[in-house]
């Protein structure tokens, strides 16, 4: 069996691991050579928070990737509870982790809601908001002035 071929059997063992419904678009490639090449980024997970038993690190995957959510505030400034947390993972991408203190804002001026971090990210619509298990309840009202500069919309599954 060729390399290229038992990646692509790795990442179709590792969906049907981290539930993914079916394997995603982004799951495999072609290379120039035209041999399947394996991609670890999972865009139908985006939403979905994991934890691996046994360890303490949460993740929230947002544009396929996964991002290490850093400590109980920022985890509790974005949901109210551990409810939804899947086990597994393990086989997506990591990327950049989310911001200490990272925040879901209103802005007053626009009622739009925001994920805050490094940029403020717009979370464009409720489906995608739920997606996600945001908590209503923890979006702080905020001026337009005070938020950083925008981002990329937060995408959905």
């Amino acid at each position: 069996m060729r390399t290229s071929s038992r990646s692509l059997l790795a990442v179709l063992a590792a969906v049907s691991l981290i539930g993914a419904p079916a394997v995603p678009a982004s799951a495999a490639v072609a290379s120039p050579a035209g041999d399947p090449v394996a991609q670890v980024v999972c865009t139908t997970c985006n939403g979905f928070r994991y934890q691996n038993p046994g360890e303490r690190a949460v993740y929230l995957v947002i544009d396929g990737v996964r991002h290490h959510v850093p400590d109980e505030l920022t985890y509790f400034n974005l949901w109210a509870t551990f409810n939804g947390l899947q086990s597994g993972g393990a086989v997506i991408d990591i990327g950049a982790p989310l911001v200490s203190g990272s925040y879901l804002a209103r802005e007053r001026e626009t009622g739009r809601v925001y994920l805050v971090g490094r940029t403020k990210r717009w979370i464009p619509n409720d489906r995608i908001f739920d997606q996600y298990s945001f908590d209503r309840a923890r979006i702080r009202p905020v001026n337009q002035a005070s938020l950083p500069a925008r981002g990329p919309d937060i995408p959905g599954r």
